[in-house]
C-alpha cells in the first residue's frame, strides 16, 4: 500500500522510523531503511532518510550513527527519550495520565511493570513542586480496584521476540501447546498484534499452517525466534476479529441474543457497555430485555451464568440448550 503524499507524510515516515528502529537492536543502515519504508509504502529517495533521521532527534528520539560514513554506517536509536524542559500539564491532563496509571495496576506481575513506573517516575521528576503537590491529592480522589491481573508464565524473552517480530512483519517460528488437545508443536506465523485481554497476553497472527488468522496465548508459547522471512499478509483489524465475539475468542457466526434480567440486577447491566451491538429494553414489570449479536461461546454462556437466578437465556435455542448442559452438570458436581 502506498502512503499518500501530502503534509503529514513525514509525519508518518517518523512513526514508520520509530517502528522499525524498535525491533533493529543492532542498528540499521539507510539502505536497510530506505528498504523496510518502502515495504510500508514509502516511496522516497535516500537523502530524504537523512532528513526524516534529523527531523526524529530533534523530535526528542536522538539517532546516533555508528562507524564510518558511507554504505556501511549503521544508525541506532537512543531508547532513552528525554522530556523537553518546556513540557508542562494541566490539572485534567495530569488528573487523566495518573488515572491511567492507576488503572494499569492489573499489569503489575508483567514484564512492562517496571518500565512503566520507570517512566512515571522520571515524569515526577519533570514536574514543578505545585504538580507534584497535586498528584499527592490524586492518591485520595480517586482509587483503583485492581480486576484480573497479569499472569504467570510469560517469559520476557518470549514477549521481546514477539514484539521485535510484530514490529519487524517478519515470521515468527514457535513451540506451542493448543489448549483443546494439550500437544505441543511447532508452529510458523504470520502475526499482526499483541492483544491484552482479562489478566493474559495474546497473539493475533495468521497460522502458515492453515493460512487462518488466529489467538495465541502467550504463556503456552514456547522456543520463540523470528526467521529472516519476511511476512508478506495484511494484518487483520482488531473490529474485524472480535466484533462477532462477546469477549476475544470467536466460535461460529455471529447470532441474535437474548437475555432477560430481573429487576435487582437491570441497574448493573443498564450502566455498563457490555458489546458494541447491544440494544436495552425495559420492561413494564421492572426486568430488562439485553439484546446482543454475538457468536455463541463459552465466553458469553459464563458471563450469563455468573448472574445466576437472575439472568435467563431466551433464544436463539443452541445457546438454552448449551446453558442448560451446563447448569445440569454443575448440578451432578454438587450431587
Amino acid at each position: 500500500m502506498k502512503v499518500k503524499k501530502g503534509r503529514n507524510s513525514q509525519i508518518a515516515r517518523v512513526i514508520s522510523l520509530l517502528d522499525i528502529f524498535e525491533g533493529a537492536t543492532g542498528g540499521l543502515t539507510v539502505a536497510e531503511l530506505h528498504e523496510r519504508l518502502s515495504d510500508r509504502g514509502h516511496e522516497i529517495g535516500r537523502r530524504t532518510i537523512y532528513r526524516d533521521l534529523e527531523a526524529l532527534s530533534k523530535a526528542g528520539f536522538p539517532v546516533f550513527p555508528e562507524g564510518e560514513e558511507g554504505i556501511n554506517q549503521r544508525f541506532t536509536l537512543d531508547r532513552k527519550t528525554r522530556i523537553p524542559d518546556y513540557l508542562a500539564f494541566t490539572s485534567k491532563e495530569l488528573f487523566a495520565l495518573f488515572m491511567a496509571r492507576g488503572a494499569l495496576q492489573h499489569l503489575r506481575s508483567s514484564p512492562f511493570h517496571p518500565d512503566l513506573e520507570g517512566a512515571f517516575h522520571k515524569l515526577e521528576e519533570h514536574l514543578g513542586l505545585k504538580q507534584v503537590r497535586h498528584l499527592a491529592e490524586l492518591e485520595s480522589e480517586i482509587r483503583f480496584h485492581p480486576g484480573p491481573e497479569w499472569g504467570a508464565g510469560v517469559h520476557p524473552e518470549v514477549l521481546e521476540t514477539l514484539r521485535a517480530a510484530c514490529a519487524e512483519r517478519q515470521v515468527l517460528e514457535c513451540v506451542y501447546q493448543s489448549a483443546s488437545s494439550k500437544q505441543k508443536g511447532k508452529r510458523r506465523l504470520g502475526p499482526h498484534y499483541l492483544c491484552y485481554s482479562k489478566g493474559s497476553l495474546y497473539l493475533v497472527a495468521e497460522d502458515l499452517g492453515d493460512l487462518k488468522v488466529k489467538l495465541f496465548a502467550v504463556p503456552r508459547m514456547e522456543e520463540a525466534q523470528m526467521s529472516s522471512e519476511a511476512y508478506e499478509g495484511n494484518p487483520s483489524e482488531p473490529a474485524d476479529l472480535f466484533d462477532g465475539s462477546f469477549g476475544i475468542h470467536t466460535s461460529g457466526p455471529a447470532e441474535e441474543v437474548e437475555i432477560e434480567f430481573l429487576p435487582e440486577a437491570a441497574p448493573y447491566v443498564r450502566e455498563r457497555k457490555w458489546h458494541s451491538s447491544q440494544k436495552l429494553k425495559t420492561l413494564p414489570d421492572g426486568k430488562l430485555r439485553l439484546s446482543l449479536k454475538v457468536s455463541i461461546d463459552r465466553e458469553l454462556m459464563h458471563w450469563v451464568l455468573s448472574f445466576g437466578p437472575r439472568a435467563r437465556a431466551l433464544g436463539p435455542e443452541p445457546l438454552v440448550g448449551q446453558l442448560k448442559e451446563l447448569i445440569e452438570a454443575m448440578r451432578e458436581g454438587y450431587n
